[in-house]
């Protein structure tokens, strides 16, 4: 038992001595996907938001697996603007409203590089992403006053403006890969897609799941 303790302290040891933190952040492309089944038939519609993240990974070198091998676990904020095509909001006087969200993403990707020469390698990475959703909001400004409401939270129906509709879930799992160059073990230059697992919508005969398309940029520190 020291002995296997002896030798996993090594192993770890080793690791953290070749571990390096990567910040970094770049473009987003998402698309939410809703489904509403009424009197047996789907009512579909997706909303395209864009938008920005930023943050930081750490590195973990798994050479003592097989050379190239990295563990790299992270933490990210992203940031969404868009239009939203409000199937779920019927009775609004415009059927189409600003969306804004915030959250908070803690990837965990499994990463391999392939040295082509010693100041440029290919990249390939897979893994899961566990996401909080912050801040989500839709906004209507044609309406007087303006429209503005959680979709955390439920909305109860007032008068024709919009009717009764449950809260999202705020926590997703998202499934992503990706390839890109590591240049001179300074930048990365990488796309990737998420694919979300999770229904976010409470509403019963209702579907909500979202993919997310990333250009980024990191830099070694």
């Amino acid at each position: 038992m020291k002995k296997l303790l002896v030798i996993a302290v090594a192993l770890l040891l080793g690791m953290q001595a070749k571990a390096q933190f990567i910040f970094n952040g770049g473009y987003l492309h998402q698309t939410e996907q809703t489904v509403i089944t009424e009197n047996g038939a789907d009512i579909k519609a997706s909303d395209l938001q864009d938008g920005f993240y930023a943050g930081a990974k750490y590195r973990i070198n798994l050479d003592s697996i097989t050379e190239g091998l990295s563990l790299n676990p992270g933490a990210n904020v992203s940031f969404l603007f868009g239009r939203h095509n409000a199937i779920d909001m019927k009775d609004m006087l415009d059927d189409h409203a600003v969306m804004n969200q915030i959250a908070f993403n803690a990837p965990l990707h499994i990463q391999y590089l392939f040295e082509v020469t010693p100041d440029f390698k290919l990249e390939a990475w897979a893994g899961p992403t566990f996401q909080l959703g912050i801040y989500d909001r839709v906004i209507d400004n044609d309406n007087n006053p303006t429209l503005i409401y959680n979709r955390f939270k439920a909305v109860e129906t007032t008068g024709i403006i919009y009717r009764s509709m449950a809260p999202l879930n705020r926590i997703n799992l998202l499934l992503g890969l990706g390839l890109g160059v590591e240049v001179s073990e300074l930048i990365h230059i990488n796309v990737g897609y998420d694919f979300g697992l999770f229904n976010l919508s409470t509403a019963t005969n209702t579907k909500v799941t979202r993919g997310l398309l990333r250009v980024g940029l990191g830099y070694n520190f």
